[in-house]
Protein backbone atom coordinates (compact mmCIF):
# COMPACT_ATOMS: atom_id res chain seq x y z
CA UNK A 1 0.00 0.00 0.00
CA UNK A 2 1.18 3.72 -1.17
CA UNK A 3 0.31 6.52 0.86
CA UNK A 4 -0.43 9.50 -1.60
CA UNK A 5 -1.12 13.19 -1.02
CA UNK A 6 -2.96 15.14 -3.18
CA UNK A 7 -2.99 18.55 -3.07
CA UNK A 8 -5.54 20.73 -4.51
CA UNK A 9 -8.08 23.22 -3.55
CA UNK A 10 -11.56 24.33 -4.16
CA UNK A 11 -13.26 28.33 -3.92
CA UNK A 12 -15.47 30.66 -5.08
CA UNK A 13 -12.70 31.96 -6.90
CA UNK A 14 -11.09 28.68 -8.42
CA UNK A 15 -14.60 27.08 -8.51
CA UNK A 16 -15.25 22.94 -7.96
CA UNK A 17 -13.84 21.26 -10.63
CA UNK A 18 -10.15 20.51 -9.30
CA UNK A 19 -11.57 19.10 -6.50
CA UNK A 20 -14.06 17.09 -8.25
CA UNK A 21 -11.78 15.12 -10.67
CA UNK A 22 -9.01 14.61 -7.50
CA UNK A 23 -12.01 13.20 -5.89
CA UNK A 24 -12.43 10.83 -8.62
CA UNK A 25 -8.97 9.98 -8.51
CA UNK A 26 -8.47 9.91 -4.90
CA UNK A 27 -11.41 7.30 -4.43
CA UNK A 28 -9.98 4.74 -7.23
CA UNK A 29 -7.25 4.71 -5.32
CA UNK A 30 -8.23 4.30 -2.55
CA UNK A 31 -9.82 1.41 -3.78
CA UNK A 32 -7.37 0.22 -5.36
CA UNK A 33 -5.68 0.04 -1.30
CA UNK A 34 -3.65 3.03 -1.38
CA UNK A 35 -3.63 5.28 1.63
CA UNK A 36 -4.80 8.98 0.47
CA UNK A 37 -4.42 11.76 2.14
CA UNK A 38 -6.36 15.75 0.52
CA UNK A 39 -4.57 18.67 1.85
CA UNK A 40 -6.50 21.69 1.13
CA UNK A 41 -6.50 25.08 2.13
CA UNK A 42 -9.65 26.82 4.36
CA UNK A 43 -11.08 29.14 1.42
CA UNK A 44 -14.72 30.44 1.16
CA UNK A 45 -16.26 27.85 -0.72
CA UNK A 46 -14.23 25.11 -0.44
CA UNK A 47 -15.26 21.45 -0.68
CA UNK A 48 -13.62 20.22 2.61
CA UNK A 49 -17.12 18.89 3.73
CA UNK A 50 -18.30 17.00 0.70
CA UNK A 51 -14.08 15.36 0.71
CA UNK A 52 -14.94 14.13 4.65
CA UNK A 53 -18.62 12.88 2.98
CA UNK A 54 -17.32 10.58 0.42
CA UNK A 55 -15.03 8.95 2.77
CA UNK A 56 -11.95 10.54 2.34
CA UNK A 57 -9.05 12.04 4.66
CA UNK A 58 -8.75 15.48 4.63
CA UNK A 59 -5.68 17.59 6.52
CA UNK A 60 -6.63 21.48 5.76
CA UNK A 61 -3.93 24.32 5.67
CA UNK A 62 -4.91 27.63 7.15
CA UNK A 63 -6.96 30.25 5.81
CA UNK A 64 -4.88 33.05 4.20
CA UNK A 65 -4.60 36.96 5.87
CA UNK A 66 -6.02 38.18 2.76
CA UNK A 67 -9.28 37.92 0.61
CA UNK A 68 -8.56 35.69 -2.55
CA UNK A 69 -8.42 37.96 -6.24
CA UNK A 70 -9.29 36.17 -8.91
CA UNK A 71 -6.00 36.18 -9.76
CA UNK A 72 -4.28 35.05 -6.80
CA UNK A 73 -5.70 31.77 -6.30
CA UNK A 74 -3.25 30.40 -3.23
CA UNK A 75 -3.56 32.84 -0.95
CA UNK A 76 0.08 32.58 0.11
CA UNK A 77 3.36 32.07 -1.45
CA UNK A 78 4.49 28.87 -3.02
CA UNK A 79 7.53 28.38 -0.82
CA UNK A 80 5.27 29.15 2.37
CA UNK A 81 2.34 26.26 0.58
CA UNK A 82 5.12 23.82 0.06
CA UNK A 83 6.26 24.25 3.51
CA UNK A 84 2.67 23.94 5.25
CA UNK A 85 1.94 21.09 2.98
CA UNK A 86 5.02 19.23 3.90
CA UNK A 87 4.24 19.59 7.86
CA UNK A 88 1.09 18.48 7.38
CA UNK A 89 1.60 15.27 5.41
CA UNK A 90 5.07 14.76 7.09
CA UNK A 91 4.12 12.51 9.76
CA UNK A 92 4.59 9.11 7.23
CA UNK A 93 6.16 8.29 4.38
CA UNK A 94 4.42 9.87 1.56
CA UNK A 95 5.22 8.09 -1.60
CA UNK A 96 3.61 10.24 -4.76
CA UNK A 97 2.68 14.09 -4.35
CA UNK A 98 -0.15 14.84 -6.59
CA UNK A 99 -0.77 18.58 -7.45
CA UNK A 100 -4.16 19.81 -9.17
CA UNK A 101 -3.73 23.43 -9.12
CA UNK A 102 -3.02 26.80 -11.70
CA UNK A 103 -1.35 28.71 -8.97
CA UNK A 104 1.65 25.75 -8.78
CA UNK A 105 4.40 25.37 -10.65
CA UNK A 106 8.06 24.13 -10.51
CA UNK A 107 8.73 25.61 -7.82
CA UNK A 108 6.50 24.25 -5.87
CA UNK A 109 6.99 20.72 -7.09
CA UNK A 110 10.65 21.33 -6.81
CA UNK A 111 10.21 22.25 -3.06
CA UNK A 112 8.22 19.00 -2.24
CA UNK A 113 9.85 16.43 -4.14
CA UNK A 114 13.30 17.76 -1.93
CA UNK A 115 11.35 18.17 1.28
CA UNK A 116 9.59 14.89 1.12
CA UNK A 117 11.85 12.78 -1.38
CA UNK A 118 8.90 11.40 -3.25
CA UNK A 119 7.76 12.11 -6.93
CA UNK A 120 5.20 14.33 -7.88
CA UNK A 121 2.20 14.45 -10.26
CA UNK A 122 1.13 17.45 -11.79
CA UNK A 123 -2.36 17.90 -13.11
CA UNK A 124 -2.63 20.63 -15.59
CA UNK A 125 -4.28 21.61 -18.83
CA UNK A 126 -3.31 25.27 -19.74
CA UNK A 127 0.46 24.29 -20.62
CA UNK A 128 1.29 28.19 -19.35
CA UNK A 129 3.98 27.43 -17.15
CA UNK A 130 7.03 24.72 -15.95
CA UNK A 131 6.73 21.82 -14.46
CA UNK A 132 9.29 19.42 -12.29
CA UNK A 133 7.15 16.29 -12.09
CA UNK A 134 7.72 12.55 -12.54
CA UNK A 135 3.88 12.35 -14.17
CA UNK A 136 1.89 15.23 -16.05
CA UNK A 137 -1.67 14.54 -16.50
CA UNK A 138 -3.87 16.80 -18.97
CA UNK A 139 -7.25 15.22 -19.81
CA UNK A 140 -8.79 17.97 -22.43
CA UNK A 141 -9.23 17.13 -25.61
CA UNK A 142 -6.58 19.65 -27.53
CA UNK A 143 -5.90 19.11 -31.51
CA UNK A 144 -1.67 18.98 -30.66
CA UNK A 145 -1.56 17.26 -27.58
CA UNK A 146 1.88 15.68 -28.21
CA UNK A 147 3.30 18.95 -28.70
CA UNK A 148 1.10 21.17 -26.48
CA UNK A 149 3.86 20.88 -23.56
CA UNK A 150 6.92 22.05 -24.94
CA UNK A 151 10.48 21.47 -23.70
CA UNK A 152 10.60 23.98 -22.07
CA UNK A 153 7.55 23.20 -19.81
CA UNK A 154 8.98 19.97 -18.68
CA UNK A 155 11.76 17.93 -18.21
CA UNK A 156 12.69 14.84 -20.59
CA UNK A 157 12.01 12.51 -18.34
CA UNK A 158 7.82 13.42 -17.45
CA UNK A 159 5.68 10.46 -18.34
CA UNK A 160 2.80 12.52 -19.78
CA UNK A 161 -1.07 10.78 -19.29
CA UNK A 162 -2.70 13.22 -22.08
CA UNK A 163 -6.03 13.12 -23.40
CA UNK A 164 -10.00 12.57 -22.67
CA UNK A 165 -8.12 8.52 -22.95
CA UNK A 166 -7.47 9.38 -19.35
CA UNK A 167 -9.99 11.83 -18.16
CA UNK A 168 -10.76 11.36 -14.63
CA UNK A 169 -14.64 10.36 -14.96
CA UNK A 170 -16.34 8.85 -12.40
CA UNK A 171 -17.10 5.13 -12.62
CA UNK A 172 -20.79 5.30 -13.71
CA UNK A 173 -19.87 7.61 -16.58
CA UNK A 174 -17.98 3.83 -18.16
CA UNK A 175 -21.54 2.12 -17.56
CA UNK A 176 -23.22 4.35 -19.19
CA UNK A 177 -21.43 4.61 -22.00
CA UNK A 178 -21.52 0.98 -22.59
CA UNK A 179 -25.15 0.66 -21.60
CA UNK A 180 -26.81 3.91 -22.53
CA UNK A 181 -30.14 3.97 -21.15
CA UNK A 182 -33.20 5.38 -23.74
CA UNK A 183 -32.81 8.58 -24.20
CA UNK A 184 -36.00 11.52 -23.08
CA UNK A 185 -37.47 14.63 -24.57
CA UNK A 186 -35.23 16.57 -21.88
CA UNK A 187 -32.37 19.03 -21.80
CA UNK A 188 -29.96 19.16 -19.05
CA UNK A 189 -28.45 22.39 -18.10
CA UNK A 190 -25.33 22.54 -15.96
CA UNK A 191 -22.49 25.38 -15.56
CA UNK A 192 -19.87 24.48 -13.08
CA UNK A 193 -20.58 24.07 -9.32
CA UNK A 194 -19.93 27.87 -8.75
CA UNK A 195 -21.30 29.47 -11.97
CA UNK A 196 -19.64 32.63 -12.08
CA UNK A 197 -21.37 34.41 -15.01
CA UNK A 198 -24.55 33.85 -13.84
CA UNK A 199 -26.03 31.27 -16.90
CA UNK A 200 -28.14 29.58 -14.79
CA UNK A 201 -30.06 32.94 -14.11
CA UNK A 202 -30.24 33.92 -17.92
CA UNK A 203 -30.90 30.50 -18.87
CA UNK A 204 -34.00 30.73 -16.44
CA UNK A 205 -34.88 34.55 -17.72
CA UNK A 206 -34.94 33.13 -21.70
CA UNK A 207 -37.57 30.35 -20.60
CA UNK A 208 -39.72 32.67 -18.67
CA UNK A 209 -39.65 35.54 -21.82
CA UNK A 210 -40.32 32.56 -24.10
CA UNK A 211 -43.39 31.62 -22.21
CA UNK A 212 -44.68 34.88 -21.29
CA UNK A 213 -43.71 37.81 -23.93
CA UNK A 214 -43.91 35.62 -27.11
CA UNK A 215 -46.94 33.11 -26.25
CA UNK A 216 -45.06 30.31 -27.80
CA UNK A 217 -45.96 26.92 -27.69
CA UNK A 218 -44.59 24.62 -25.16
CA UNK A 219 -41.39 23.77 -26.08
CA UNK A 220 -40.89 19.90 -27.23
CA UNK A 221 -38.60 19.11 -24.58
CA UNK A 222 -38.14 19.40 -20.67
CA UNK A 223 -35.51 21.45 -19.56
CA UNK A 224 -34.00 20.69 -16.08
CA UNK A 225 -31.12 23.51 -14.79
CA UNK A 226 -28.78 22.20 -12.39
CA UNK A 227 -27.44 25.37 -10.31
CA UNK A 228 -24.52 23.79 -8.40
CA UNK A 229 -23.88 24.05 -4.41
CA UNK A 230 -21.46 27.04 -4.97
CA UNK A 231 -23.62 28.90 -6.82
CA UNK A 232 -24.50 32.30 -5.24
CA UNK A 233 -27.75 32.14 -6.63
CA UNK A 234 -28.98 29.02 -5.93
CA UNK A 235 -31.66 29.90 -3.24
CA UNK A 236 -33.15 32.40 -5.41
CA UNK A 237 -33.13 30.09 -8.47
CA UNK A 238 -34.47 27.18 -6.78
CA UNK A 239 -37.47 28.93 -5.39
CA UNK A 240 -37.86 31.26 -8.81
CA UNK A 241 -41.38 30.60 -10.64
CA UNK A 242 -40.45 28.87 -13.99
CA UNK A 243 -42.65 27.50 -16.60
CA UNK A 244 -44.27 24.13 -17.11
CA UNK A 245 -41.82 21.85 -18.20
CA UNK A 246 -38.90 23.35 -17.12
CA UNK A 247 -37.29 22.50 -12.94
CA UNK A 248 -34.46 23.93 -11.27
CA UNK A 249 -32.51 22.29 -8.80
CA UNK A 250 -29.56 22.85 -6.84
CA UNK A 251 -27.69 19.40 -7.24
CA UNK A 252 -28.86 15.67 -8.54
CA UNK A 253 -27.59 12.46 -6.70
CA UNK A 254 -28.04 10.72 -9.97
CA UNK A 255 -26.68 13.21 -12.24
CA UNK A 256 -25.10 10.86 -14.50
CA UNK A 257 -27.80 9.44 -14.88
CA UNK A 258 -30.05 11.95 -15.73
CA UNK A 259 -27.37 13.34 -17.95
CA UNK A 260 -27.45 10.08 -20.06
CA UNK A 261 -30.95 10.30 -20.65
CA UNK A 262 -31.07 13.93 -22.00
CA UNK A 263 -30.94 14.28 -25.58
CA UNK A 264 -29.48 17.44 -25.52
CA UNK A 265 -27.26 19.82 -22.87
CA UNK A 266 -26.13 23.43 -22.09
CA UNK A 267 -22.85 23.41 -19.63
CA UNK A 268 -19.32 24.85 -18.96
CA UNK A 269 -16.61 24.15 -21.46
CA UNK A 270 -14.91 22.00 -18.51
CA UNK A 271 -15.15 18.75 -17.02
CA UNK A 272 -18.55 18.27 -17.76
CA UNK A 273 -18.08 18.81 -21.81
CA UNK A 274 -15.42 15.49 -21.73
CA UNK A 275 -18.93 14.34 -19.70
CA UNK A 276 -21.31 14.78 -21.87
CA UNK A 277 -19.58 13.64 -24.79
CA UNK A 278 -18.59 10.26 -23.12
CA UNK A 279 -21.83 9.88 -23.41
CA UNK A 280 -22.69 11.14 -26.47
CA UNK A 281 -24.89 14.18 -26.05
CA UNK A 282 -24.53 17.19 -28.32
CA UNK A 283 -24.44 20.85 -26.38
CA UNK A 284 -24.53 24.53 -26.28
CA UNK A 285 -21.26 25.81 -24.68
CA UNK A 286 -20.24 27.92 -22.93
CA UNK A 287 -16.83 29.90 -21.63
CA UNK A 288 -17.27 30.54 -17.89
CA UNK A 289 -13.48 30.40 -16.87
CA UNK A 290 -10.79 31.55 -18.75
CA UNK A 291 -9.38 28.33 -18.74
CA UNK A 292 -12.08 27.02 -20.73
CA UNK A 293 -11.89 29.19 -23.45
CA UNK A 294 -9.48 27.50 -25.75
CA UNK A 295 -11.42 24.04 -25.64
CA UNK A 296 -14.41 26.04 -25.98
CA UNK A 297 -13.05 27.26 -29.43
CA UNK A 298 -11.79 24.41 -30.33
CA UNK A 299 -15.15 21.92 -29.42
CA UNK A 300 -17.19 24.64 -31.03
CA UNK A 301 -15.72 23.31 -34.57
CA UNK A 302 -16.58 19.97 -34.03
CA UNK A 303 -20.15 18.10 -35.07
CA UNK A 304 -22.98 18.39 -31.95
CA UNK A 305 -21.86 21.59 -30.24
CA UNK A 306 -22.94 25.34 -30.72
CA UNK A 307 -20.68 28.26 -28.73
CA UNK A 308 -22.20 31.03 -27.09
CA UNK A 309 -19.26 32.62 -26.69
CA UNK A 310 -17.88 33.89 -22.81
CA UNK A 311 -20.01 34.12 -19.91
CA UNK A 312 -19.34 37.72 -19.36
CA UNK A 313 -20.80 38.58 -22.67
CA UNK A 314 -23.84 36.15 -22.93
CA UNK A 315 -27.46 37.56 -22.82
CA UNK A 316 -30.65 35.77 -21.88
CA UNK A 317 -31.46 36.93 -25.46
CA UNK A 318 -28.85 34.60 -26.64
CA UNK A 319 -30.01 31.80 -24.27
CA UNK A 320 -33.75 32.14 -25.64
CA UNK A 321 -32.79 32.22 -29.27
CA UNK A 322 -30.42 29.00 -28.68
CA UNK A 323 -33.58 27.59 -26.84
CA UNK A 324 -35.67 28.85 -30.54
CA UNK A 325 -33.08 27.09 -33.14
CA UNK A 326 -33.26 23.95 -30.54
CA UNK A 327 -36.98 23.49 -30.78
CA UNK A 328 -37.03 23.92 -34.00
CA UNK A 329 -34.62 21.29 -34.74
CA UNK A 330 -35.19 19.23 -32.36
CA UNK A 331 -35.92 16.29 -34.14
CA UNK A 332 -33.10 16.28 -36.20
CA UNK A 333 -30.06 16.76 -33.05
CA UNK A 334 -27.19 15.35 -34.59
CA UNK A 335 -24.95 12.23 -33.17
CA UNK A 336 -22.17 13.52 -30.99
CA UNK A 337 -19.22 10.91 -31.31
CA UNK A 338 -17.80 10.23 -27.83
CA UNK A 339 -14.08 11.08 -27.11
CA UNK A 340 -14.13 8.33 -24.43
CA UNK A 341 -15.23 5.56 -22.73
CA UNK A 342 -15.18 6.28 -19.43
CA UNK A 343 -12.65 4.43 -18.39
CA UNK A 344 -9.83 7.11 -18.25
CA UNK A 345 -9.18 6.85 -14.10
CA UNK A 346 -8.26 3.17 -14.49
CA UNK A 347 -5.80 4.04 -16.88
CA UNK A 348 -4.27 6.82 -14.67
CA UNK A 349 -4.46 4.35 -11.62
CA UNK A 350 -2.58 1.78 -13.50
CA UNK A 351 -0.01 3.60 -15.14
CA UNK A 352 0.96 5.47 -11.97
CA UNK A 353 1.01 1.82 -9.73
CA UNK A 354 2.97 0.54 -12.69
CA UNK A 355 5.55 3.23 -12.20
CA UNK A 356 5.56 3.15 -8.64
CA UNK A 357 6.33 -0.20 -8.40
CA UNK A 358 8.84 -0.18 -10.96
Amino acid sequence: MSHIAIRVDASQAIGTGHVSRMHVLASMLQASGHQITLVCRDLPGNLIAVSHEQGLTVVVLPAPKNSLSNTDWLGVSQWQDADETTACVANQPVDLMVVDHYALDARWEQSIHIQLGCPVMVVDDLANRPHDCAFLLDQNPWPELTTRYASQLLNSQTRCLLGPDYALLRPAFAALHQSPPPREDKVIAFFSGTDPTGESRKLVDAVKHLAKEQKRERLPFSLLIVTGRRNPDRDALCKASVPDGVSVVEALSDFDAQMARARYAFGAAGVTAIERSCLGIPSTLVCVAENQHAMAEYLAGQPGYQYLGRGEHTRWQDYASALQHLAANWHQLPTLPAITDGKGAERVVAALEHDLCN
